[in-house]
């Protein structure tokens, strides 16, 4: 007789978890889309400058459904990306990640830079000497950028979004700064 319960009390348990594990598997898949994120610089006028890798750390997305710029804002690691985005642009952009967010749309979006380090292959102002490895201080740790048309993501679908850092504007040598602001262009 206590096997019997015993047993009953185990079938309802597996039922109620293959159930519970089944609703949150079908509202988590029926409800994500994925957006493709990538860098570039689309901008000219680093003479000299070889290289530019930036470590990017984290991206964080803000729903246009939000009740304030404080609230609705979702983070996601990009595990300290770095790449060398000089001279790409949105057609040979450096991928960062693919996230898996929520279906819907956004109208912000704040990119978290970790490191800015710029190689230099000629002497620059009599400022740096040939091949010299320059390390830039961040301005902030990261830029947010107001959306022109929110980016929106269907369940199912990938968006493609190429954020440009230009380059130009932002970097400072004489002064080792990196000043962060960009803007995104949805690609697909």
């Amino acid at each position: 007789m206590k096997s019997k319960k015993l047993m009953a009390v185990i079938v309802a348990i597996i039922i109620i978890a293959v159930i519970a594990g089944g609703s949150y598997y079908a509202y988590h898949y029926e409800t994500t889309g994925t957006m493709k994120v990538s860098a570039a610089d689309t901008s000219t006028g680093l003479t000299g400058v070889m290289d530019v890798n930036v470590t990017f750390s984290s991206i964080a997305l803000h729903s246009v459904n939000a009740s304030s710029n404080s609230t609705g804002w979702t983070n996601y690691s990009l595990h300290d990306k770095t790449v060398n985005i000089l001279n790409l642009n949105a057609s040979n952009a450096a991928f960062l990640s693919n996230l898996s967010v929520h279906a819907g749309s956004y109208n912000k979006m704040k990119i978290y830079i970790k490191s800015v380090t710029v190689y230099i292959n000629s002497s620059l102002q009599g400022i740096y000497s040939l091949n010299s490895t320059v390390s830039l201080h961040l301005a902030h740790n990261f830029a947010t950028i107001v959306l022109v048309h929110p980016v929106t993501v269907s369940a199912h679908s990938t968006t493609s979004i190429v954020t440009d850092l230009a380059l130009a504007n932002n970097i400072h040598l004489s002064t080792k700064t990196f000043n962060i602001s960009a803007t995104v262009d949805v690609v697909s």
